[in-house]
């Protein structure tokens, strides 16, 4: 029953936190190909506050595993880390999905790829200043490797999003894990019986 409510539970978060990146990632991706500079400060502020939410679901998850677990029990680490990375899995596969319906069948890879191109070069031209021959030619170059690089396949951008959640949730795991972490202390426990005892006793 234990294991069957974790897994529920875990999936439960993950649907969330995938949610939370999935609708981050269409939004960075709209302001990126807008070739709008204040739109681009403006995604800098929206990425910072995914990071933060998105470490704060975490840890709440894992908090609500630890409070499961008594005092005589403790909650270590590698649970809290555990915990942390199976959310992050379930949420890697939305991200994944997500990331796939939307490059491969709404956008189109190549359409998406010329559309950045095009935002970059209207970023460019709105500067106003008059850039390097050498930068010119690298700015070309980069455009050029873009076109003809592989177009990578749904299955490899539905990884590609497992593992940049599963990479997030290592890295956050590691802090959440640290400050859930109990250690046993089943004296605590016996004395809070105690306690409890010598209260219905005195009633």
């Amino acid at each position: 029953m234990e294991r069957k409510t974790f897994w529920n539970e875990a999936a439960k978060w993950g649907v969330i936190v995938g949610l939370l990146l999935s609708v981050s990632f269409v939004v960075e991706n709209l302001i990126t190909v807008s070739g709008k500079m204040w739109l681009y400060y403006l995604m800098m502020l929206e990425w910072i506050g995914v990071v933060v939410l998105h470490f704060w679901l975490l840890l709440r998850f894992a908090q609500n595993r630890s409070r499961l677990y008594g005092a005589a029990v403790g909650f270590t680490f590698g649970q809290g880390y555990g915990a942390v990375m199976t959310v992050s899995a379930f949420a890697g596969v939305i991200v994944g999905v997500v990331q796939a319906v939307y490059l491969h069948l709404i956008v189109g890879y190549s359409n998406h790829i010329e559309r950045i191109i095009a935002a970059v070069t209207e970023l460019v031209s709105k500067s106003g200043s008059q850039m390097p021959a050498s930068m010119e030619g690298l700015l070309s170059q980069s455009f050029q490797q873009l076109r003809t690089a592989p177009v990578p396949s749904v299955l490899q951008t539905v990884w590609g999003g497992l593992f940049s959640a599963l990479f997030f949730g290592a890295v956050f795991g590691l802090i959440i894990a640290a400050i859930t972490t109990r250690a046993p202390r089943p004296f605590d426990e016996t004395n809070e019986e105690s306690d409890d005892m010598n209260d219905n006793a005195v009633e």
